[in-house]
């Protein structure tokens, strides 16, 4: 979610289209199923377009309580690659490290984030760069993780999520906590601080409702804690096949932007 497009550019939009749009072959069961995906991006009332096809592989390995996610795309001048490992604990997914580099108009955008659960601390290493005007954005920030607070990626928080193993309240609504960037919330999406940034935990929350069309779950999702492109009246939304998978992602964005992220079917 500031991978969505500020996330550091375009391609920080890109994970966050990409991680909620991981939809595996076979429902989280042990070893490796790999889908192909599509991302349309439409900038600026279509000013600029952009699409991005690519693969994403997915191994679980329960016995020996680890898991491996990764994830390529390529298009017209860009590309972007995302590799998340982890363990699985008390019957959860938790990230250990997540890895992301992409190119887009000869800028490379980095960000790696690691979780260390003896010492309760997630740490986030990140270089960006704006998506119009190409402004470097850096942080590196140590959070401490409060005791008893589950913290995800946004790809283990959808591992979780399909799993059923996702923390929910009472009333249906799902949630979490995710390391990002944090940011003024008037930022805006080619705005930079001259203080340079820290991390910080943001909520990732959402509710999802039967979907009569499909027979499957949709939720709309605030990200605006995630990306300096969103807006609070638009949600994203997410949609869910039958078996709890994430099948698309659409999100109306700031300025005529559109992201739209779908399966097109296993690699």
């Amino acid at each position: 979610m500031e991978h969505l497009l500020s996330r550091r550019q375009l391609l920080a939009a890109l994970p966050l289209g990409l991680l909620f749009g991981l939809r595996r072959a076979h429902a989280l069961e042990d070893g490796r199923s790999a889908f192909a995906y599509q991302l349309d991006l439409s900038v600026l009332f279509s000013f600029l377009t952009l699409s991005l096809s690519g693969t994403a592989v997915q191994e679980i390995d329960r016995r020996a309580g680890k898991y491996r996610v990764t994830m390529e795309g390529q298009g017209t001048g860009l590309s972007t690659r995302t590799e998340a490992t982890g363990i699985i604990r008390d019957g959860r997914f938790k990230p250990v490290e997540t890895r992301a580099v992409h190119h887009f108009r000869n800028r490379q955008n980095t960000s790696t984030t690691t979780y260390d659960y003896t010492r309760q601390r997630a740490e986030i290493h990140a270089v960006t760069h704006t998506l119009l005007l190409g402004r470097r954005r850096q942080v590196d920030g140590v959070l401490v993780i409060p005791p008893g607070r589950h913290v995800d990626d946004l790809i283990s928080a959808e591992l979780n999520f399909a799993d059923n193993t996702l923390d929910r309240d009472p009333d249906g609504t799902y949630h979490t906590w995710v390391v990002r960037r944090a940011r003024a919330d008037n930022e805006g999406p080619d705005d930079v601080s001259p203080d340079g940034y820290r991390a910080e935990l943001v909520p990732l929350r959402f509710r999802p409702s039967p979907d009569p069309a499909t027979g499957g779950l949709t939720a709309l999702v605030d990200i605006t804690r995630f990306s300096s492109w969103a807006r609070a009246d638009q949600p994203a939304r997410v949609n869910f096949a039958p078996d709890r998978q994430v099948s698309s992602v659409q999100s109306v964005l700031l300025y005529g932007t559109t992201l739209k992220v779908r399966v097109t079917g296993t690699a």
